[in-house]
């Protein structure tokens, strides 16, 4: 079971070995392991006798705050990337780098707790400000921070970013440096303006395991519109700004990482959601993740290895737009890791088999019935590594849109167009049924035979669609 709470690095529990003999007391109040206190040890390290005015002493700095509580620099080595990443912004040392250290040594006012909640069932949401939310990026920058439990691969500070050896995609870590920096040069001096104020907070909602969904004969059809576009972006429109929410297609353990999946590059891009790592255990079947006011740094285009970066026009800087924007983060179902045939029967499409359907939904729904927007944009969830099938992801996410009342927007680019094309058509067939309810798309799912073939689905559910006759309710 997760711990109640993560502890922040100003707390007298938070200790270490004082490795460089870098305790500024020299009675040091050591523990019967021999620990020390982190935080003074911070604290001088950030002093005047230690100014930062080129990338070696900060990188120095970095590996001295590494070794002390880890005897590790690890994953960070040879630090190239966040060399460059710097290089980029010539009043990093001069103009930014003092107010980095001046937020990051204000963590004992902002968090006079020296903590702060995980989320779970008993505590399900963390609201912070602003200048609470770029207090924890800053120290995720500098490292500061030690993993949760539940987190063993080095992703929940940025030091995963900044060596070239080793990086998955590194274009997509050279763009998630760029929102860092560009976050630190264009947010953090800012944060004391009232106009540029509000809350970033992380909800963990869940249905409950047991509790009833809506009942779908009385829900109506949700819209629903299948959009191309040339490429993907993270441009305010394409996030639901304004009045709407965006699907994160995410992994059971939220966050970011070294490429460029749909979530990483959500959370990448946004410095402000990057936080959610440190309080976000594994989801459950019947959780989701919704992060609301991360504002969003640089424009990703395109997926995967081809992508590229920009940055966000003027326009789309626009502080009451971000202020509002919604990332649902739903886990879908690993189906590429289901084998073909099951004890209930020879299904061929892990999507339909007894419960799967069922858990999506009511995952989805949990989601979209959050309050605040009125329309949700998703690409093909669960599709992708985890092996979904397009066709019945959609049918799912209609449902679910229905049934909370919410607007749904299915986005594709060129490349999956055949199958948003496919899509639309069995979209227009079940529109041409006026007297269908939400429901009907649950009997539709049910109906469906055992031996359809991902990717292959769209002409058998057309065709259902076209010559239902629906049983008297």
């Amino acid at each position: 079971m997760p711990p109640e709470f993560y502890i922040l690095p100003t707390s007298p529990t938070y200790t270490c070995l004082d490795r460089f003999s870098l305790y500024p007391s020299p009675t040091p109040p050591e523990d019967s392991a021999g620990n020390v206190p982190f935080w003074p040890i911070f604290e001088s390290l950030l002093g005047p006798s230690n100014p930062i005015r080129s990338s070696s002493p900060l990188i120095s700095l970095l590996e001295t705050i590494s070794f002390t509580l880890t005897g590790s620099t690890s994953p960070a080595t040879d630090h190239n990337l966040l060399r460059d990443a710097i290089s980029e912004f010539p009043n990093f040392y001069t103009r930014t780098w003092p107010q980095i250290a001046a937020i990051a040594l204000a963590m004992p006012a902002l968090f006079p707790m020296g903590y702060i909640p995980v989320l779970g069932r008993a505590r399900t949401e963390l609201r912070l400000s602003r200048k609470q939310a770029a207090c924890l990026v800053v120290h995720q920058f500098l490292r500061t921070m030690r993993a949760p439990e539940w987190r063993t691969d080095g992703t929940h500070d940025f030091g995963i970013w900044y060596s070239q050896e080793g990086q998955r995609q590194e274009s997509a870590t050279r763009a998630y440096l760029k929102a860092v920096m560009t976050y630190f040069e264009e947010v953090i001096p800012k944060l004391d303006g009232e106009e540029d104020e509000w809350d970033v907070v992380y909800s963990l909602r869940s249905l409950g395991r047991e509790s009833a969904l809506p009942d779908g004969e009385a829900c109506r059809l949700a819209e629903v519109e299948v959009e191309v576009v040339e490429e993907y972006d993270v441009l305010p429109g394409s996030l639901g700004l304004p009045g709407g929410a965006a699907v994160v297609s995410a992994n059971r353990y939220v966050g970011f990482g070294q490429s460029a999946t749909q979530e990483e590059v959500h959370v990448g891009t946004s410095p402000e959601a990057c936080p959610v790592v440190l309080v976000t255990p594994p989801l459950e079947d019947d959780q989701v993740l919704v992060v609301q006011g991360a504002m969003g740094m640089v424009n990703v285009i395109g997926q995967r290895r081809s992508i590229r970066l920009e940055p966000m026009r003027t326009s789309d800087c626009a502080m009451t737009r971000w202020r509002e924007r919604r990332m649902l983060f739903m886990d879908a179902l690993e189906l590429d890791l289901v084998e073909e045939g099951s004890d209930e029967g020879p299904w061929i499409l892990p999507d339909l088999r007894p419960g799967n359907v069922d858990r999506e939904i009511r995952k989805a729904y949990t989601a979209f019935c959050s309050e605040g927007f009125t329309e949700v944009r998703t690409g093909f969830w669960g599709c992708g590594a985890f092996g979904g099938d397009p066709v019945v992801k959609a049918l799912i996410l209609w449902y679910a849109a229905s049934l909370a009342g919410k607007r749904l927007v299915v986005v594709c680019d060129k490349h999956s167009q055949s199958v948003a094309e496919q899509l639309q058509d069995l979209l227009s067939s079940i529109k041409a049924q006026p007297s269908w309810v939400a429901k009907d798309l649950v009997r539709l799912l049910d109906g469906a035979p055992g031996d359809l073939v991902r990717y292959q689905t769209s002409s058998w559910f057309r065709v259902a669609a076209e010559n239902v006759v629906r049983d008297a309710r």
